[in-house]
């Protein structure tokens, strides 16, 4: 089924690389170990809306599953949502006409009169008044939704988005006509988490210590995951092996500097004292080690998961 995925306006070449890993972590391109799998297949089907720029953060994908695109939204750090789109137009009227030809098995069962449900209203080139986002969810009035209204914490989220026109998008992507999306929220990232580690409140730094969005990132596209081993070569202070094992993956990181890996700043304020503060499951193991010499056997590389590095 294809979805809109929207991605948050910032680390444009990140984007569908994040995404294209989640989608794999999440089976998106079907049972690895199965005989039929065809290495051709894992290619995402992606298209840009009407008049959209590459550059754009409105586009189409094409996923298995609702649950897929779910599982892939709520973890992302760049996308900002994925919808069920009920309908799209250069303007109302035809926004109003695509939703009321969007299929009623389709839209019916989340408005019913026991559902709650939030509307929003957003915008990418501009700026919406309160009076303006108020008028444009009035002007929703032809969707029959019966169920009760619930701001914080409603059983289904929609929302109305739009782009503005070219001439006034100030360096943003060009778009050359206005375009306005309505559909049913299916997930959305966790940028709570960026806060939650950011780098300003971390224990244990150094000069090279990798911003938490990008440490997080990193994760994203080394699919880490509970029974992974993700191993860092240039452990530093931590930060990649922090936001894998945020992941749920087991972590092991090594540095030419033994004085990274034993001392840091003490015994309150080390790598491994990173991992204390958030709560996290501590390292394997840390290793003074020369990557250009790994001390690895044979054949031990086939048990690490992942090797990420920033150099």
């Amino acid at each position: 089924m294809w979805y809109l995925c929207v991605f948050y306006h910032r680390l444009l070449d990140y984007r569908k690389p994040e995404f294209e890993s989640l989608a794999d972590l999440f089976g998106a391109f079907g049972d690895k170990r199965s005989s039929d799998f065809n290495t051709q297949d894992k290619v995402l089907q992606w298209r840009l809306p009407k008049h959209h720029h590459p550059d754009s953060p409105f586009h189409f994908v094409h996923l298995p599953s609702e649950d897929v695109a779910r599982n892939i939204a709520n973890r992302s750090i760049l996308v900002k949502g994925i919808y069920e789109l009920w309908g799209e137009g250069n303007d109302f009227e035809e926004l109003e006409e695509a939703v009321k030809s969007y299929p009623d098995e389709r839209k019916l069962p989340y408005l019913e009169y026991e559902s709650t449900f939030k509307i929003t209203v957003d915008s990418f080139g501009k700026a919406l008044s309160l009076q303006e986002q108020n008028e444009r969810i009035q002007g929703l009035s032809y969707i029959p939704f019966k169920g009760r209204v619930n701001l914080k914490n409603p059983d289904h989220n929609f929302w109305l988005m739009e782009t503005d026109e070219n001439e006034t998008n100030n360096g943003l992507p060009p778009v050359v006509k206005r375009r306005i999306f309505f559909g049913r929220e299916i997930g959305g990232a966790d940028r709570k988490l960026i806060p939650m580690y950011q780098l300003k409140t971390r224990n244990y730094l150094g000069p090279t210590a990798m911003d938490a969005e990008m440490a997080f990132l990193m994760a994203n596209q080394a699919q880490a995951a509970p029974g992974k081993l993700v191993y860092d070569p240039f452990v530093g202070t931590g930060s990649i092996l922090v936001s894998a094992a945020h992941f749920g993956a087991m972590t092991m990181g090594a540095d030419i500097d033994i004085r990274v890996v034993r001392d840091g700043r003490g015994p309150d304020c080390n790598v491994w004292s990173n991992f204390k503060q958030y709560g996290l499951p501590m390292p394997i193991g840390l290793l003074r080690a020369d990557n250009n010499l790994p001390p690895w056997r044979p054949g031990l590389k086939e048990v690490i998961s992942c090797m990420i590095a920033c150099c």
